[in-house]
Parts: structure tokens; C-alpha cells; sequence
């Protein structure tokens, strides 16, 4: 074996109230169990933990997982933390940590929307803080697009050479084809349907940019269209429960607040459309699990969604609200091409797999041994 990777696995830990996982917990899920499946892996890896309570989320982990019950995050500056678990790289998976020694860190930084994309109500005033610092003085970055990698080494100053790297995968287990018709008859059994729909998951203010949806949505509506809109959003606003009301209560805009995965696949699935129209993303995986159940997709050509979502997609300006009614509208009387859409999606999302995204970390880790 090259060494020992320690990797901070606490985004993976279920805290009290959560219902699932958070972007980055998943992804750093779905990379260790890619790393499990990988044959004659030439590191060692150990997971690590700080925590009194909480649920780990891989159920039956391969790598020894270490936990240390104390509190504070600092846990991973103290000097003695190295002796404790003896490791030749640290892996923070999470954007920031506190560490003792730089040197023997390695971080993977999702994004640096703090600076190009800033929205405060996401603490991203502590980020611009924060992490540029471990950023500067770790031993090498990782990142999920070029986009991304573009940013940091703009925004954060650091040189090109430093940052790999390696695009996100699909979780299989999920998301694949399931028959549209199948999957809509399911749905339907479970009250969650009951016309033909367009989707919108990830839904929330400011960047998400689901409330152009919603509006360009009411426009196709005053054409009489027959698709509803779904929309899987946790806790959206009063002030947009208010302000569509009438589309609401009619039952044509439909919000879901929590669906687990399997209801996630089969809502992808029997879509006609998948809406992703964001503003700036890090990567954008909704992009990729929607085509992954041979859904098209509609979104834009900024940050990372262009990569992500390839020749593949169809894309519109963020704040082009008559174009997305016109798309709308169009798909609602039958999109000529629909099935090459469909084949093209699902051949696009073929491409991006967690094998590779585990192939790449293994390659980045000896690289920095």
C-alpha cells in the first residue's frame, strides 16, 4: 500500500432533524462506496468522525471508521491529532476544516459561489472568510467541474496546477430508466399526479431560480396547456405561496416538500421535462439524474451546467420567462424530436460514472503522497 487517506466523513453523519443527506454528504457518500468497489485499491483509507450523536449514513462501511466523540470541529488542529490516527493525507471533502497540518491536507472545494455567486443567506460571508485560508495553504485542491476550478483559481488566487479535477457520477442505484407509463400509473396511485408534468427539484430562492419557472409556467397556463408543474421544494416562501395562490390551490403548480429516492426517480421518470434553469452551480447534478432516467432537461449555459449538461440539454437564458413559456407550450403539444432528446440524454449520462469520479481521487491522492 502507497499510505493511509484519512478522509473527514462527518457530511455524512445524519444530525437530529435531517431527512436526508445534503449535497455534499451525498456526494462524499457515493465517492467512499465507489472507493469500496474498486478493485485492489492501492491506498488505505480511514474514515473519521466527531460526533456525540447522529446516524452514520453508510450502513455497512469496508474502511475502518474512527469517531471521536467530542464537539468541536477545531479537533482536527490539534498536534497530538496525528498520532491519534496515524495518516499520510488528510482528505477534507467538505470545502473548510481547521487542521494542524496543512501540508498533509488535501480539500475538495465545490464551488467558490461565495465570491462569484454570493448569497448571504447561505453563510457565505463566513466562507469568503474562512475558506480561502485552508484553500492557500493546503497541499492540493480537487474540484467537480472546470467551472469551478476556473473560479477558485480566480477569485481565491490559487495556481492552476494545484487544482484537479474530477466530475461528480450517477448513482445507479437511483436513478435509471424506469417506463414512463409505469412510472406515472405509480404516481398517480399515490395521489402525486394527476395530469401529464413538468419538474423542477432543488427548488429554492435566488439562484435556483424557480420562482422564472413558476412565472413563465402561469404564462403557458393562459395558453391551456395541460401539463401541471411539480415542484420539490422543502420550504418555499409565503410570499410565493401567496403571490400563485390560484395555481396552487387548483392543483395545476404542485408542491412536494420531501420525497425519498424512489419517489424522486419515478417523478423524474414520468416527466415530460425536467427543469434546472439555475443561475450558478458548482456542478448541478439534477442535470445529470433526470437524464440518467431518460428525462430531457432544460437549463442554462453558465458555471458548470454547460459541462454537466453537454450537446445533451436544452438551454435558456436564466431570466428569459417568454422563452420558457414557449418551451413549455412546445413540449405540451409534443416535441417533434422527443424520443432522439430522450436518447441523447440517457447516452449523455451514461458517460458520468462514480467509478471514474473514484479513479480520479485515487490517482489525485498518490499524487500528493
Amino acid at each position: 500500500m502507497s499510505g493511509t487517506i484519512l478522509i473527514d466523513a462527518n457530511s455524512m453523519v445524519m444530525r437530529s432533524g435531517m431527512t436526508h443527506l445534503p449535497g455534499i454528504g451525498r456526494t462524499t457518500m457515493h465517492l467512499v462506496e465507489a472507493f469500496q468497489n474498486l478493485d485492489d485499491l492501492p491506498i488505505d483509507i480511514i474514515l473519521f468522525t466527531n460526533t456525540i450523536r447522529g446516524k452514520f449514513s453508510l450502513s455497512n462501511p469496508l474502511f475502518k471508521r474512527i469517531n471521536i466523540p467530542v464537539r468541536t470541529e477545531k479537533i482536527k488542529k490539534l498536534p497530538l491529532f496525528d498520532f491519534i490516527i496515524p495518516h499520510k493525507l488528510l482528505h477534507i471533502p467538505h470545502n473548510y476544516a481547521e487542521v494542524s497540518d496543512p501540508e498533509k491536507t488535501v480539500v475538495t472545494i465545490h464551488d467558490a459561489m461565495f465570491f462569484s455567486y454570493p448569497e448571504e443567506f447561505l453563510g457565505h460571508e463566513y466562507a469568503r472568510e474562512h475558506y480561502p485560508a485552508l484553500a492557500k495553504s493546503a497541499k492540493a485542491i480537487i474540484t467537480c467541474s472546470n467551472s469551478s476550478k476556473e473560479d477558485i483559481v480566480t477569485y481565491i488566487g490559487i495556481p492552476q496546477e494545484k487544482v484537479t479535477v474530477a466530475y461528480w457520477g450517477i448513482n445507479r442505484d437511483v436513478f435509471y430508466p424506469v417506463d414512463k407509463i409505469e412510472a406515472f400509473v405509480t404516481l398517480e396511485s399515490k395521489g402525486l399526479v394527476k395530469r401529464q408534468y413538468f419538474i423542477f427539484v432543488s427548488c429554492d430562492i435566488g439562484r435556483k431560480n424557480t420562482v422564472s419557472v413558476m412565472h413563465a409556467y402561469r404564462k403557458a397556463l393562459k395558453a391551456n396547456i395541460n401539463h401541471d408543474l411539480i415542484l420539490v421544494w422543502g420550504n418555499p416562501p409565503q410570499e410565493y405561496l401567496k403571490e400563485f395562490f390560484s395555481e396552487i390551490n387548483s392543483g395545476r403548480i404542485k408542491i412536494l416538500p420531501h420525497v425519498d429516492d424512489t419517489q424522486l426517480r419515478l417523478l423524474y421518470a414520468a416527466a415530460t421535462l425536467t427543469w434546472f434553469p439555475s443561475k450558478y452551480e458548482g456542478f448541478g447534478l439534477p442535470v445529470l439524474e433526470s437524464m440518467a432516467c431518460g428525462t430531457p432537461v432544460v437549463t442554462c449555459s453558465n458555471s458548470s451546467l454547460k459541462e454537466v449538461g453537454g450537446d445533451a440539454a436544452l438551454y435558456v437564458e436564466p431570466d428569459d420567462i417568454d422563452v420558457m413559456t414557449d418551451i413549455m407550450i412546445s413540449f405540451d403539444k409534443g416535441w417533434n424530436s422527443y424520443d432522439d432528446l430522450v436518447e441523447s440524454s440517457l447516452k449523455h449520462a451514461g458517460t458520468f460514472t462514480w467509478e471514474k469520479t473514484a479513479k480520479k481521487y485515487v490517482d489525485f491522492y498518490l499524487a500528493n503522497l
